[in-house]
């Protein structure tokens, strides 16, 4: 048997039978007397007297005893006294090993496991564990090593080869671990687990063809075949072989026309390969099939929702599912809700506010779509409907009001009302209810340090940042406010410039995070790279008035005077325009 990490001995229970304690004893006897036979042999040329042999054997068999019921210590005092007059005798140095990982200190117990090895390099049992102890030492070379050992002594036997594979994964070698597992299959074709197991590297290594005839031979021999199915549909869309992983769905959805992850694949592969009439012209067989529910046609919606969130590909045709599920469910605010939320993804705040209008009337028992009609509306800037919107909000939803005031907050910040954002906000963070709430705290938090900000508060406004990064440390909109603050302060510029680059490595694009980094290198007198970046975000967003006056300036302290009146007069200009 192979010896796994499973299997070390970290504990040993005390009730074991007395009669299973003999047994384990006489195993350990056994190698003790053989080893002890080729200790004599080697090291002195003749017999040690009977008498010597039979007390070794006794104390090695108390030792092996006490072992096997936990006491570990004992056992290793035992065996150090056996191993001073024998130290040549591999059994014992493999028993002590097998003491001190009873007694959790690996780096004694791989000394004498080494030292076993060293001494009877072909005894799989020492080998096998020496393989495991090094594995759990984070040793995988000298792991794979000894798997390749053991593996050679039986050429026949999968166990090896599988804990090779295993310690390749470890090592980060996958492609090695691949050529063992192919390995493994010529001795066992239709090994399940070894298929599965190669199928998940070659996926991890994007290797989709070898993945696919991998998936090919499971789909031929295993169960759940519906599932291996579509992740063979998935495979083919991987590898962007869209006619096969149409025909792949299809086939599904012809057997199963309540499948809605085959449905959601079918609608991907279309989206993907820009086949906008392949799109519709499945979309209109989805509806149409009397096997999808209502649910879920809104759960479909849902997930094509949360996939466009990550590809903006996905955006409008999750928009054109949800309007053909509204088209034949034109009394459901859900549905409304639903696509207006689609719409503020697509950072169409007017075709959003129409959805949310609507969704209020259907459904005005919701408090989250009045939120969202009217975040749509302050985004619109169409702040007396927002302020209306809210009104209403707060007499249909008394018990939410403290809700509501976060969103009040907003509306007196954008409205220039500053003072009165950040009284009424103030009141909202230090609540308990509030806190109770992390997005409900964040959310209020930021628009206050955005008060602050403006009201010349600095330091409240950073020690505001720095509690919402402490919540939520991979916020890039607090980073680079905090960044562009201390940059405005002139205070921890390093770690400005640290929070800016950080920034700018997320969003490359950004303009506005582009500015911070190029305004924080300005502030520390790096005005070349300055001049570099925000020249880069000028050019991203020309409209900008900040962008341009901080340009000027990088180029007044270079010496270009022409180009710094130059963008001090283009930021005048900017100022000036409504």
């Amino acid at each position: 048997m192979w010896h796994r990490i499973a299997e070390l001995p970290t504990s040993c229970s005390n009730r074991r039978s007395f009669s299973s304690l003999l047994l384990l004893a006489a195993l350990f006897c056994q190698l003790f007397l053989s080893a002890c036979a080729s200790s004599r042999a080697v090291l002195y040329g003749s017999m040690v007297p009977d008498s010597l042999a039979d007390a070794s054997k006794r104390e090695f068999v108390a030792a092996s005893l006490q072992s096997a019921k936990g006491e570990y210590r004992e056992a290793v005092v035992r065996y150090g006294r056996l191993l001073s007059a024998q130290p040549s005798n591999a059994a014992i140095h493999y028993a002590l090993s097998k003491a001190w990982v009873g007694l959790g200190v690996l780096d004694s117990a791989r000394i004498y496991s080494e030292k076993s090895v060293l001494l009877n390099p072909r005894n799989k049992y020492y080998l096998g564990f020496l393989a495991a102890l090094s594995h759990q030492l984070r040793d995988y070379g000298r792991a794979i090593e000894l798997y390749r050992r053991l593996a050679a002594f039986e050429p026949g036997n999968a166990e090896p080869l599988s804990a090779l594979a295993i310690e390749y994964i470890a090592a980060d070698q996958p492609e090695k671990a691949i050529a063992v597992f192919q390995e493994m299959l010529t001795l066992d074709p239709k090994n399940e687990t070894t298929l599965v197991q190669m199928l998940l590297i070659e996926i991890k290594l994007d290797h989709y063809q070898d993945a696919i005839g991998t998936l090919k031979k499971l789909i031929e021999q295993g169960d759940g075949k519906e599932q291996l199915r579509l992740t063979l549909g998935e495979l083919y869309l991987q590898s962007k072989q869209y006619d096969l992983a149409s025909k792949t769905f299809k086939e599904l959805l012809r057997e199963n026309q309540g499948l809605v992850p085959a449905w959601l694949a079918l609608f991907e592969v279309s989206v993907q390969s820009g086949n906008n009439v392949a799109f519709l012209g499945d979309l209109n067989r989805f509806f149409n099939t009397n096997q999808v529910t209502f649910p879920q046609e809104i759960e479909l919606a849902k997930l094509f929702l949360v996939r466009a969130s990550r590809e903006s590909s996905f955006l409008d045709p999750a928009i054109v599912m949800i309007g053909e599920i509204i088209r034949r469910h034109p009394g459901n605010g859900k549905l409304y809700a639903l696509r207006g939320i689609a719409q503020m993804q697509k950072e169409d705040a007017a075709a959003a506010l129409i959805d949310f209008k609507k969704a209020v009337l259907l459904d005005p028992g919701s408090i989250e779509v009045w939120e969202e009609f009217v975040t749509a509306a302050l985004i619109k800037k169409e702040f007396l409907l927002a302020a209306e919107a809210l009104h209403k909000a707060k007499i249909r939803f008394p018990a939410k009001n403290f809700r509501l005031k976060v969103l009040e907050g907003e509306l007196f910040f954008q409205t220039g009302k500053l003072k009165k954002a950040a009284f009424l906000l103030e009141k909202v963070v230090q609540s308990k209810m509030a806190q109770k709430e992390k997005n409900l705290y964040l959310q209020a938090c930021s628009t206050l340090a955005l008060c602050y900000d403006t009201l010349g508060f600095r330091e409240k406004s950073v020690h505001l940042y720095e509690i919402i990064l402490g919540l939520e440390p991979d916020n890039v909109v607090m980073m680079n406010n905090l960044a562009y603050v201390l940059a405005v302060q002139g205070k921890e510029l390093q770690r400005a410039k640290g929070l800016a680059l950080k920034v700018v490595a997320r969003e490359p694009s950004n303009a506005g995070y582009l500015d911070t980094l190029g305004w924080v290198l300005f502030r520390m007198g790096e005005y070349e790279e300055a001049r570099k970046v925000l020249e880069k975000a000028a050019e991203l967003d020309p409209r900008e008035a900040e962008i341009a006056d901080h340009l000027g300036k990088v180029y007044e302290q270079l010496g270009n005077r022409e180009k710094a009146f130059e963008m001090k007069e283009k930021a005048r200009k900017l100022k000036v325009i409504p």
